[in-house]
């Protein structure tokens, strides 16, 4: 009874630590994505696709965008331990950070806003 009522203890304690997942905050948050967004640059100055939109649009609406979305829907923990590169969250957080970024470029388009740089 007692080992039972240990192991039901261990399995609670587990679920909570799983339902209250820490994600970054303060300072580690902002350093995770100023690295991100840096990166997500360099990589940009070495696609040809890419070359095309403006450094500042880019920067804001898709490496930002992206950044922002890990740091909101993966666990500091994972964060910390190893970069996520092809997982479904970075495949979804590229994808909807990439259309946002299309959109807001047609916007800025059609109201004769589009950024030079």
């Amino acid at each position: 009874m007692k080992r039972a009522a240990i192991a039901t203890g261990l399995i609670l304690a587990a679920s909570v630590q799983v339902a209250t997942a820490q994600y970054l905050t303060g300072a580690p948050r902002e350093n995770f994505i100023k690295g991100v967004v840096g990166g997500c640059m360099r990589e940009k100055l070495k696609d040809e696709e890419s070359k095309v939109i403006p450094n500042s649009l880019f920067e804001r609406a898709y490496c930002r965008c992206y950044a922002t979305t890990l740091a909101d829907h993966i666990p500091a923990v994972e964060l910390t331990m190893n970069s996520p590169t092809d997982t479904p969250v970075t495949r979804a957080a590229s994808q909807t950070c990439y259309q946002s970024m299309k959109a807001e470029a047609v916007k800025l388009y059609q109201e004769g806003r589009y950024p030079k740089e």
